[in-house]
């Protein structure tokens, strides 16, 4: 397996700041052609690209542009999400850091695209170096006139706010994050109205995930045609993915999509798991990914291999268990971060995320019944059924899918006598 390298060949060949350095590596020539061929026809060329969402959802992106392109409502904003909360996903931080001026060319030419005038990047509040660099990004920016009055010289104008993030975890959720900057309680909402149609301060709105931005001004300076050649028909282009826990080289891979399977990128490029033991379980799209166990990893890299085999893409998070870790305790420590970051909005999920995590609490002790076992099974599905949003729809898919993988995990702490009967 060899990495594809599209989004992430500039990293570590030129300084941050240094746009001369960006230009001599072929930058800028996709917002260039951009402002050569208008708004619709780069609203046409990235739909003919199949580009989709990298930041979990993997939504169309050219349908959200479409959708907010032809609103007359002004002012119109555009979103760069930064705010990559999802457990085991480090991914977009790469690009920030390394290659942050493909990261603002994507963010001026989807505001150019759409007609917004001021644009907005929401960096994860942990992320302190990172919104530092990208102020002085953006002051840079302006002096070259790729922000503010004139963009390079056209009748286009745009500003960029750089915004730190307030810790939550679901204010990676688009209209949580709107919330958020509107100096609201972080909050997702029931969808319709979409952003698109009722955003930011109630006005279209686009909100686009890091990486997703970062494959804009390579479409546009190389050409739709030449974009899909990379990855599968239905999946173009390649993908970030962030490998982590029990192997020995952790890191951030960038791989064209379904160039492998899910094995080869764990045992070639991370070199097999940290001690050496066999795999036990893979989440392969973050922390709220269903599991997958040792008889899955064969499956592509692709998102819908990977759904076909019981789980999500995601953002592309990829999580490795070896052989030794218990499923109650790993499934507990997801329920620990989750269940401190309900929003509250809805009840399945706010109530929910507590009462499974109680279980699993009691489950770690070896105070649990059967009774419990069925219960979490419940609340679970009740949540994913009823839950506002992405999270409280995804946060029981963990412990669901570890209940099924492995149940002798769960039935060897379970006390045999069911609960209420004394004994």
């Amino acid at each position: 397996m060899k990495e594809k390298k599209v989004l992430t060949g500039r990293v570590g060949k030129y300084k941050p700041l240094d746009l001369k350095a960006y230009k001599a590596l072929g930058g800028l020539q996709g917002l260039k052609r951009a402002l050569d061929i208008g708004p619709e026809s780069v609203i046409e060329e990235i739909k003919k690209s199949g580009l989709t969402g990298r930041g979990g959802a993997g939504f169309p992106t050219a349908l959200k542009w479409a959708s907010a392109a032809p609103k007359k409502q002004q002012p119109k904003y555009f979103i760069c999400n930064a705010d990559e909360g999802e457990l085991g996903t480090f991914k977009d931080k790469v690009l920030l850091d390394g290659d942050p001026w493909a990261v603002l060319e994507g963010i001026v030419i989807a505001a150019y695209a759409i007609g917004a005038e001021q644009a907005y990047i929401y960096i994860k509040g942990e992320y302190e170096k990172t919104a530092k660099l990208w102020d002085k990004l953006a002051d840079e920016a302006k002096k070259a006139r790729i922000l503010g009055e004139g963009i390079l010289g056209s009748r286009f104008s745009v500003s960029l706010h750089i915004v730190r993030g307030r810790g939550p975890y679901i204010a990676g959720e688009e209209f949580a994050l709107i919330a958020s900057l509107e100096a609201r309680r972080p909050m997702s909402r029931l969808k319709p109205p979409y952003p698109t149609e009722e955003g930011l301060f109630g006005k279209p709105t686009v909100v686009n995930n890091v990486e997703t931005i970062a494959n804009v001004p390579v479409i546009l300076a190389n050409g739709a045609e030449k974009y899909r050649k990379l990855g599968v028909k239905d999946d173009p282009g390649t993908r970030l993915f962030s490998l982590s826990a029990d192997v020995k080289k952790p890191g951030v891979y960038e791989l064209e999509i379904g160039s492998g399977t899910l094995e080869e990128l764990i045992n070639e490029l991370g070199q097999g798991t940290r001690n050496g033991r066999p795999i036990k379980a893979v989440q392969p799209g973050g922390g709220t990914s269903a599991f997958l166990g040792r008889d899955s990893l064969g499956c592509k890299l692709t998102a819908k291999a990977i759904s076909e085999a019981g789980s999500s893409i995601g953002t592309a998070g990829v999580i490795v268990y070896e052989e030794g870790k218990n499923a109650v305790e790993i499934v507990k420590g997801l329920l620990k971060f989750y269940g401190a970051e309900s929003c509250g909005r809805c009840s399945p999920c706010r109530i929910g995320v507590v009462r499974m995590k109680e279980i699993v609490d009691t489950l770690s002790r070896g105070e649990a019944t059967s009774d419990d076992l069925t219960q979490l099974r419940e609340i679970g599905k009740a949540s994913v059924a009823a839950s506002t949003c992405g999270m409280g729809q995804a946060f029981p898919l963990p412990v669901l899918s570890a209940l099924e993988l492995f149940p002798e995990d769960f039935e060897t702490v379970v006390q045999k006598t069911p609960s209420g009967t004394g004994g």
